[in-house]
């Protein structure tokens, strides 16, 4: 086990002693060691709430081989060892001796484990309490630093006694948990957008649920977290839409300019205000659903008000979806400016009593994985005063690298036959109220039949349609910072969702953050060997809270975990830019390789139907060393590199070849190859319900990330699909003339892949891809000239 440690802040001796005294410990550097570590050890165990009760928690933990803890201090110790400390301080920190660990070797097991200690014996009460500083902030076995576990065994279930206003408490640079979560506001209001999605000539209204701590009635002005969630009310059946793959592939006849693929924004619609008749600071309804989000449930005891919406035409709120679409980034933006004072909201729908957030201190963070999280990104490209940072997991920088990819419609993540009109109808919760929904259906029939043809099924190009939902285009407008975590193996929102963003971020006068994980589509929150959510409380201490912690350079700009070694978090200062720690590798496709043949019949649809396989089964099968698709594709073996290197960045392919017939499917992938036992790319549960969020509050389950059990012969690192007409771009298109040589570029997905010397990669060409393209039925033969073709393949050389 290793439980890797970012978020902690080295402070002086005279900030942690005024630090500790703030929290409950009576800090006397002239008091006998002895008594300071009695005194000190009882009030590490708040649920013992009898003298008697804290004697027996201290007769529970061991000090030596022969002595408890209570025994030990009994014997009124004028030296503290460092083994007998760390012995001491495992237990504490929820290790199990002789099932852990040996009790003798305690040090051992804290370096190891890669838990911090101090240098020297402890011979002074000002030697205990810099120990024991260091201790409170030190991770546990149960995700979290040993203060917030002691947190959740009530250390503050009395912090707020006897204050005429609840405070905020920091520790170590990050809000503790001062605020009951379990005494919490529950409420429902409606803001008021400058939309109209549903054409009723009215303003359509968006219901926001808001959880906020008890504490901000009596006068304590938050934060919040607002998390744009549109699966927050539910969602739709979505079989009857689901499209099947394309047998054929259209030979496209129009090619367009960049002029044609460029969004027009809409001048504003001049609606009415709904009218004012008073005001109210109590809301109507209560919120009866519950958070969705862990991390946001975790900072609601820190002082920071959770807020949800689903945004325009989900359930309670007004409009149609868009998918993604600038209805939908207006949705979050108009929250956000009633959250910041900026907009009206109001207590019901009809009424027109407004309502203000007068419990929010003015600054807003966004939080979210998928979904949620790209529409973080939407409202940060919108330059909303007021939202101060973003935490984008898993998310979408452009909705066309999501669905499409380089002329040729994909799909996200296996998920055969998802769209946009898809999701559209998956999100359009507004049909859970039947009354509601039969009111809105003629409109909601036309949006949808429009999303259906913009989508543009039969060609797969860039149009102004997608050029609306690419994010990245109005980045030069973001005014926040950003966070963005991702997974190296998410297939659904790919890799190049967030490394096209983080890109466009560089130059940016914004602090920005990276977290690169080995999971698929999955949050990092409650990944037990990294302090996920520390960093985070560390980040939004210092961007709501205006905490001087110094969070932007003590945070690492990018962090990566590792491939080979269990629970290792690598740290860089940038990722995949060209600098003098990275190089590109050409490698060319005949010098440097090993194929058997140069061409190939693409007949996978065939072998696919045949075998009766699943996405699921041709994404294992095509990267095997030996497959059933082994005519269907080039295999190209790049010998070992005879040492282990690091692949970082965006491979690129360069390809000369000729083909049979007008059109094409090109599908390349990436694979490390030996035997191995690799990661697998779904987390398991490694503590059920371990991680506490809060005092006598809600669970979750940590998570890590584990060896295989069996060894598998090879991986898929990356891969990449071009239409053979888009050999320039996504809305370009030049013929293919059948027999006619031409070249086609494109990137595949980025990685960071370490890649041990026993190891070594190949490259797969084949057609039609059964889990993420048209599963095409028309036999196309490839001839390659792997004489003319090269691999640019991105290295970090240190």
């Amino acid at each position: 086990m290793k439980l890797n440690q970012f978020g902690r802040v080295t402070v002086s001796f005279d900030q942690q002693c005024q630090e500790l005294t703030a929290i409950g410990f009576n800090v006397t550097l002239d008091q006998p060691l002895a008594a300071v570590a009695s005194a000190a050890y009882a009030k590490l165990f708040p649920e013992a709430l009898s003298n008697t009760a804290k004697a027996q928690a201290l007769a529970a933990v061991a000090a030596t081989a022969k002595l408890d803890l209570g025994a030990w201090l009994a014997t009124k110790p004028t030296t503290i060892s460092r083994e007998i400390f760390y012995a001491v301080a495992l237990q504490l920190l929820g290790f199990e001796p002789l099932t852990d660990y040996p009790l003798d070797d305690a040090l051992g097991f804290m370096a190891k484990t890669q838990l911090p200690v101090v240098d020297d014996a402890i011979e002074s009460a000002a030697d205990f309490y810099a120990a024991l500083y260091l201790l409170l902030c030190t991770r546990t076995k149960h995700l979290v630093n040993y203060l917030d576990d002691l947190a959740n065994r009530g250390f503050y279930q009395d912090f707020q006694a006897g204050k005429a206003k609840p405070e905020y408490l920091f520790f170590n640079g990050k809000a503790q948990a001062v605020f009951d979560a379990r005494h919490l506001r529950r409420e429902v209001v409606w803001v008021e957008s400058d939309l109209d999605t549903d054409e009723d000539g009215k303003r359509d209204m968006l219901e926001v649920t808001i959880f906020r701590p008890a504490a901000t009635d009596h006068g304590v002005k938050m934060p919040v977290l607002f998390t744009a969630n549109p699966y927050f009310h539910g969602t739709n059946d979505v079989d009857w839409i689901t499209h099947k793959p394309d047998p054929t592939l259209a030979v496209k006849t129009h090619s367009h300019t960049r002029a044609d693929v460029t969004a027009k924004v809409p001048a504003p619609t001049d609606l009415p205000h709904q009218p004012v008749n008073g005001e109210s600071t109590t809301a109507e309804v209560y919120g009866d659903e519950n958070g969705i989000y862990m991390f946001n449930d975790f900072m609601l005891p820190r002082g920071f008000v959770t807020v949800y919406s689903g945004g325009v035409g989900t359930r309670g709120s007004d409009g149609v979806r868009s998918t993604g679409g600038q209805s939908e980034t207006d949705s979050a933006v108009a929250v956000i400016e009633w959250l910041t004072g900026q907009r009206k909201a109001f207590t019901n729908r009809t009424d027109g009593i407004e309502i203000k957030a007068w419990w929010s201190n003015g600054k807003v963070a966004m939080t979210g994985k998928s979904y949620l999280g790209t529409l973080s990104i939407a409202a940060a490209t919108s330059g909303v005063a007021g939202l101060k940072t973003v935490i984008s997991e898993s998310a979408i920088s452009s909705w066309y690298d999501y669905y499409r990819e380089n002329g040729l419609v994909v799909a996200p993540g296996g998920f055969q036959g998802e769209d946009a009109d898809v999701l559209a109808v998956d999100t359009f919760s507004r049909q859970k109220q039947t009354g509601d929904y039969l009111k809105i259906k003629p409109t909601w029939d036309r949006a949808l039949a429009q999303i259906t043809a913009d989508q543009d099924r039969q060609t797969g190009d860039y149009s102004a349609w997608w050029d609306e939902r690419n994010y990245r285009n109005h980045l030069q407008d973001i005014r926040c910072d950003v966070v963005i975590e991702h997974g190296l193996n998410d297939w659904n929102v790919k890799p190049a969702n967030a490394i096209r963003f983080w890109n466009g971020l560089r130059d940016l006068p914004i602090n920005k953050k990276l977290f690169l994980h080995q999971g698929q589509h999955t949050y990092l929150d409650n990944i037990r060997s990294l302090d996920f959510a520390d960093q985070l409380n560390l980040w939004l201490s210092y961007e709501l809270l205006g905490v001087d912690n110094n969070a932007p350079a003590t945070l690492p700009n990018v962090t990566v975990q590792d491939n080979v070694t269990p629970e290792t978090w690598h740290t860089y200062e940038d990722f995949g830019a060209p600098a003098s720690d990275h190089e590109v590798k050409p490698l060319n496709l005949a010098a440097d390789f090993k194929a058997p043949r140069a061409s190939f019949a693409d007949n996978a649809t065939s072998i696919f139907t045949a075998a009766h396989s699943n996405s699921d089964e041709f994404e294992a099968d095509i990267i095997k060393p030996d497959s059933r698709y082994n005519d269907a594709r080039l295999w190209l073996g790049l010998p070992a590199f005879g040492t282990a290197v690091t692949l970082e960045g965006v491979p690129h392919l360069k390809l000369r070849l000729w083909i049979d017939q007008p059109t094409a499917i090109l599908s390349v992938r990436l694979v490390d190859v030996g035997d191995a036992l690799r990661f697998t790319p779904v987390a398991s549960a490694v503590d059920p319900a371990g991680w506490q969020l809060g005092y006598d509050f809600k669970t979750a389950s940590i998570l890590e990330f584990k060896p295989e059990k069996q060894p598998s012969a090879s991986k898929l690192v990356s891969f990449g699909h071009v239409n053979v007409q888009n050999q320039h771009n996504a809305y370009e298109n030049v013929p293919v003339v059948p027999g006619q040589p031409f070249t086609v570029e494109f990137d595949l997905q980025p990685t960071h892949l370490n890649l041990p010397a026993s190891r070594h990669l190949a490259l797969i060409i084949h057609g039609a891809d059964m889990a993420q393209t048209q599963r095409t039925e028309a036999v196309v033969n490839f001839h390659v000239d792997l004489a003319q073709s090269e691999l640019l393949l991105p290295l970090r050389t240190k």
